[in-house]
């Protein structure tokens, strides 16, 4: 039930910035200051393109507190 929540929570993000939920979720974890880096896996040319454009999405203040309120740990 988590899971579905963060991904509910990461939907709604992504249709405000006019992105993809894996460009939401990429943005997020590199948004957070200990992460230097993430690893990346594109099978397809579009999925190497939304990955990339998570280096460029502005999340937001209201983005970055409703997704670390739907995935924190109990």
């Amino acid at each position: 039930d988590r899971a579905w929540a963060a991904v509910a929570v990461m939907r709604e993000i992504a249709a405000k910035h006019g992105v993809s939920v894996a460009t939401v979720a990429l943005g997020y974890v590199l948004a957070k200051p200990f992460v230097m880096s993430v690893i990346i896996g594109a099978s397809r040319m579009e999925q190497l393109e939304q990955n990339l454009a998570a280096t460029e999405l502005q999340l937001d203040a209201d983005d970055l507190v409703r997704l670390d309120e739907v995935s924190a740990l109990p």
